[in-house]
């Protein structure tokens, strides 16, 4: 599954990123294997997600957010 897929308010714990041009940015960004992130907010159809990570917001294309590999946690 990948970030994209996540809807409003879903929390998921990252496996990993695909290797391509926003690799080092999204790293840098706390995007890491292991960090938990939520969705925080969708806009413009999904083509935009805002997205919790490490207590910060951040704006992710649903292009970019395609390319984290997450797995989903479980409902308690």
């Amino acid at each position: 599954m990948h970030l994209a897929e996540l809807k409003h308010g879903e929390k998921a714990t990252v496996l990993g990123v695909a290797q391509g041009e926003a690799y080092c940015h999204l790293c840098a960004l706390g995007l890491n294997t292991g960090a938990e992130v939520e969705v925080v907010r969708t806009l413009s159809r999904r083509t935009v997600l805002i997205v919790r990570v490490d207590g910060f917001d951040i704006a992710l294309r649903g292009e970019t957010a395609s390319t984290v590999k997450i797995r989903m946690e479980s409902a308690l």
